[in-house]
Order: C-alpha cells, then sequence, then structure tokens
C-alpha cells in the first residue's frame, strides 16, 4: 500500500475502475482474479480513507466558521 499512499484519489479511483472491468472480461484468465481482487479491495480502502480524511477536514474548516 506503500506506493498508494503517493497516489491521488482520481489515480486510485481510475485504477479500481480499470479493476473491476477487467475481472468482468470474460477473457480474463480466471486466475488472475484474485490478485485483482486483492488490488482491488486495498484501493477501495485506500479510496475510503481518504475520503473520511477530506470529510473530517471539512467539517475541521466548517467549525471554525
Amino acid at each position: 500500500m506503500a506506493e498508494m499512499d503517493n497516489m491521488k484519489y482520481e489515480e486510485a479511483l481510475e485504477r479500481l475502475e480499470k479493476i473491476v472491468a477487467e475481472i468482468e472480461n470474460p477473457q480474463t484468465a480466471v486466475g488472475d482474479i484474485p490478485a485483482k481482487v486483492k488490488e482491488a479491495a486495498s484501493l477501495l480502502t485506500y479510496c475510503r480513507r481518504m475520503l473520511k480524511e477530506s470529510e473530517e477536514s471539512i467539517g475541521k474548516i466548517l467549525e471554525e466558521q
């Protein structure tokens, strides 16, 4: 996940969407799917964390107003 820490939210979301498309593609080898699902799960966790951090940051800004 260290390489994800330098990734922007939009980049992570784009990669997640690409992985989902690959998983849904019937030409994707069944043996490749577990690794893709693992990466997708990590990206999803990363995106959720980034959204939560943004939400908390915005909440603090609004409280200061």
